[in-house]
Formats: structure tokens, C-alpha cells, sequence
């Protein structure tokens, strides 16, 4: 018996890449919003923090949702019909 430590190396197993989620929110207007009014700063607050959460929303229920999110069915499918897999978008 050695008093030495086993050193084992670490795996890493690559994964096959998953399906990304992006949602571009309405464009929130800066230009009538003095940098010194505190109020309109923290309306316009408030109204940037409720449309990241609105697509935060979005992006999670349009996952939840997808049927190729798995990445082992999306391409099989892909690879059977030779066409992108179809997404689910939830955002009208």
C-alpha cells in the first residue's frame, strides 16, 4: 500500500449542441428621457425590466414547447427529410 494520492484525470464527454432560444423585445426609446429625471429614469426602468421579463417568458415557454428541443430527434429528422426541423414560436 503506497501513501501516494491516485490521480485520475478528468473526462469530458463532449454533448451534442442544443437548440438556442432567441427573442428581440420591442425597442424601448431613450431620446425624450433626461438622464436627470429620476422618475422617467425609473419608469423607463421599469418598462426595459418588464419587456427582458415578458422575453424571458417568451423564450422558456417557445422551449418548453418545441418537439425537435432535443437535439437526437431534430437530427434525425433533419437528417431523414433533408430539411431544418420546424420551431415552435410563441411571440405573435
Amino acid at each position: 500500500q503506497s501513501n501516494e494520492e491516485l490521480f485520475v484525470t478528468p473526462l469530458a464527454v463532449p454533448t451534442i449542441p442544443a437548440r438556442h432560444y432567441f427573442v428581440f423585445g420591442k425597442p424601448i426609446s431613450t431620446q425624450d428621457v433626461h438622464h436627470k429625471d429620476k422618475e422617467a429614469c425609473q419608469t423607463l426602468y421599469m418598462d426595459v425590466q418588464d419587456e427582458l421579463k415578458r422575453g424571458l417568458v417568451d423564450v422558456l415557454e417557445a422551449r418548453e414547447k418545441d418537439p425537435f428541443k432535443e437535439s437526437v430527434g431534430r437530427l434525425a429528422y433533419e437528417n431523414i427529410t433533408g430539411k431544418a426541423a420546424p420551431f415552435y414560436c410563441s411571440i405573435p
